[in-house]
């Protein structure tokens, strides 16, 4: 297949659309990007057969471009079939489309690997960095301060999650799924800590330049180097003179 002909295809159908009012224009076009990539690292995990790799990449880069005009599982499908029918063998669209065509529809006993494999990469992708950044525009576009951010995460998202761990294929996507999880809710912490006033840091003790020196100890040459000529001059500046050179 001729990936960059596929994705100046996708660009022009899904770059300038807001797909969603609480999210960034272009939206469905960069999760089928990060879909695309993360279909076939999810089926590296699950099994060694590649023969799909293609297809699925194809699929997961357009599988959302019906947005807005639902089902878009099935609009989605249609439009892939109008915008690839020269970019793709006749054979070929037919997998992509139905692909396409069932990535949204979890649970039917009768999907096969390669249609579950695109419903998790997409599942996945909503969390981890991705969730964080999708909430922010949401919060964003309605007003919602960050305590009531906080508590939607301590409240309802656990549920939330639980609902969509629940509709995964594979224990590969549930192991990646549950790390991002944990991610996420490392950051709800520390924003809680934050939008409160709060500090992460340890406070160190006042004047203790074992302290210090453990700190500087941890920072690269180039920072350490840094910080030794910025001491030297404020200690020049100090006594009236202004040294280009640090005394070490």
């Amino acid at each position: 297949m001729d990936f960059e002909r596929l994705d100046e295809i996708a660009r022009g159908l899904m770059l300038g659309r807001r797909s969603h009012v609480e999210r960034e224009v272009g939206h469905v076009y960069y999760h089928g990007v990060r879909t695309m990539r993360g279909v076939t690292e999810l089926r590296r995990r699950v099994t060694a057969d590649g023969s799909h790799d293609e297809l699925l990449r194809a699929a997961a880069l357009f599988h959302d471009c019906g947005k807005r005009l639902e089902p878009h599982e099935r609009s989605g499908a249609l439009l892939a079939g109008e915008f690839l029918r020269d970019a793709l063998t006749p054979g070929e669209l037919g997998e992509v489309t139905r692909l396409i065509s069932r990535h949204d529809l979890r649970g039917h006993a009768d999907d096969d690997m390669w249609v579950k494999l695109l419903q998790d990469a997409d599942l996945i992708d909503h969390y981890g960095t991705m969730e964080i950044w999708l909430n922010i525009f949401y919060n964003a576009y309605h007003d919602i301060p960050v305590q009531d951010a906080v508590r939607f995460y301590r409240e309802e998202y656990p549920r939330q999650a639980q609902h969509h761990r629940a509709l995964l294929n594979f224990d590969a996507a549930r192991r990646i799924f549950d790390e991002k999880l944990a991610f996420t809710l490392r950051f709800v912490d520390r924003l809680a800590l934050e939008g409160a006033g709060g500090y992460a840091l340890e406070q160190e003790p006042a004047h203790d330049c074992t302290a210090k020196k453990g700190l500087i100890g941890r920072l690269t040459p180039a920072c350490k180097w840094s910080i030794i000529k910025l001491q030297s001059t404020l200690q020049n500046m100090h006594r009236g003179e202004c040294s280009n050179e640090p005394d070490i």
